[in-house]
């Protein structure tokens, strides 16, 4: 299986052939917060939310101490099974960290006006780039 750097210069690349090609389709990337919102939620997906929270890996390593949230996924998913299928695996993993995420988000900003709310395009960009880094990650571990 490769590491987690093949994992991210592969991810990375792929990223760059996949913003020329939507450039070139005028699809996301002719405007500039879609694309933001894509390219962000592939970095996320990249390196924070990967296939690998569910054994200790450098991506689970890079969360520091915030690391802790991750436990209940470890003890419930083995490596390898349902955390490594393309679309399984990253619903459920954006599923259980938006929970956390808008617990907080609802503590914190549940007084500021409903203006500030960020647009539920923005988010769906977002996770389509969580999705992708996910989907290329497993596609590399079959490859190899």
């Amino acid at each position: 299986m490769p590491d987690y750097n093949t994992h991210r210069v592969f991810n990375y690349l792929a990223f760059l052939v996949i913003s020329v090609l939507l450039f070139k389709l005028q699809i996301v990337i002719t405007d500039l917060k879609l694309f933001l919102a894509l390219g962000i939620g592939f970095y996320v997906g990249t390196d924070f939310i990967t296939p690998d929270l569910d054994i200790e890996s450098t991506a689970i390593k890079r969360w520091g101490k915030l690391k802790v949230i991750w436990l209940p996924y470890k003890w419930l998913f083995k490596h390898g099974q349902s955390s490594h299928n393309i679309l399984y695996g990253a619903i459920v993993r954006v599923i259980y960290f938006s929970i956390i995420i808008l617990s907080v988000y609802y503590l914190l900003f549940r007084s500021l006006p409903p203006e500030t709310m960020i647009s539920s395009v923005y988010v769906f960009i977002f996770l389509v780039g969580i999705v992708i880094a996910n989907a290329l990650h497993i596609i590399l571990d079959v490859l190899f």
